[in-house]
């Protein structure tokens, strides 16, 4: 069986692994597609030791066999990647705060006892039952495989404080700003706003609802948003870019009193200005992952439209050409996502 792993600074290797068995409390699934997310371009690009467990970490696919003890997923299952429910026994767990258990978000991470060998850049996987959910007819394959950044998107949303009718601006037009604005909609936003220097992204998130786009090399920002929601600026700011400067700025736009809600990952120190964060009596939120309820959230706006993913695939790619769609990905932002068909 064949592995796409990155390996090393702009190094990906593609490996010859045993095909997977059923396991106790696992199933072998049969890979359709696995996106290629914003955390697999970093590690391409920084040469920085990267988790075999989460290279490829947003798949979808099939059942084809089921080990002892595993009741809920059966062989023909359509199913995509989650995280398990909470295990009850975890220090968070026992103080009242399972949405934090810690056993959960180690195999989020792709750590602990639910981590795989290897990520979904292959053409099947042996993987703890307990963190796989049922894709439903009504989503297509190719939909599935975005399930998980979409759930992202949700986790970030049902951690922030979102009022009906909000002011909500959102940071960044790639794949997880995108669904944050979607969601934000859901979440009964009234006005969105997207910044984003690409062009083709501003153009995307106007076909998928935002209000306004800005592009912050060209637009005066701060001057057009006092225009669109008022002086005293927009309720909530989403930093979904993950570049330290905009972390910065997002309390620079929101009002004083607002929510700025950090969903980007951003892989270097950022410099703030505290001062203006303690003027501004900023409420801070932070979102990574997900946990296990998100995941029906996110199928159900799938499922019935409110968040769509369809539009963000701009192309497919074979497990022979997974270096080729990195360098695309890192080069062009033209690109969005890119999706990687094992069978090819």
């Amino acid at each position: 069986m064949r592995v796409g792993l990155v390996t090393g600074l702009r190094q990906v290797e593609i490996r010859e692994m045993p095909e997977p068995a059923p396991e106790p409390g696992k199933a072998v699934v049969e890979i359709g597609y696995c996106g290629i997310c914003g955390t697999d371009i970093h590690a391409y690009q920084s040469g920085q030791p990267y988790n075999p467990a989460i290279c490829g970490h947003e798949w979808a696919g099939t059942v084809t066999g089921v080990g002892s003890g595993v009741q809920h997923v059966r062989e023909g299952d359509r199913v995509a990647i989650g995280v398990s429910t909470a295990c009850g026994q975890c220090g968070s767990c026992r103080q009242g705060n399972s949405s934090h258990c810690e056993l959960a978000f180690l195999g989020a991470i792709g750590a602990g006892p639910m981590a795989a060998p290897h990520g979904g850049f292959a053409t099947s996987i042996c993987f703890d039952a307990a963190r796989l959910y049922h894709v439903p007819s009504s989503i297509s394959d190719i939909d599935a495989a975005m399930l998980e950044p979409a759930t992202v998107a949700v986790h970030a949303l049902r951690r922030t404080p979102v009022r009906l009718g909000d002011t909500v601006v959102v940071i960044g037009g790639g794949p997880i700003g995108l669904l944050t604005m979607q969601a934000a909609r859901a979440a009964g936003a009234g006005t969105v706003v997207l910044i984003e220097p690409e062009p083709s992204r501003r153009q995307m998130a106007a076909s998928l609802g935002a209000d306004v786009v800005l592009d912050p090399k060209n637009d005066d920002v701060s001057a057009r948003l006092s225009i669109i929601v008022g002086s005293a600026g927009p309720d909530i700011v989403f930093e979904c870019a993950g570049v330290p400067q905009t972390i910065q700025q997002a309390v620079s736009l929101v009002r004083r009193g607002g929510v700025v809600s950090l969903v980007g990952v951003a892989n270097s120190p950022a410099t703030i200005q505290p001062g203006e964060w303690l003027i501004k009596e900023i409420r801070l939120m932070s979102s990574i992952a997900y946990v296990h309820e998100d995941f029906e959230v996110a199928k159900d706006l799938v499922a019935y439209g409110r968040i769509q993913v369809a539009p963000l695939h701009t192309s497919t790619t074979s497990l022979s050409n997974l270096a080729g769609a990195f360098d695309k990905l890192a080069q062009n932002p033209r690109e969005v996502k890119i999706l990687v068909d094992p069978r090819a």
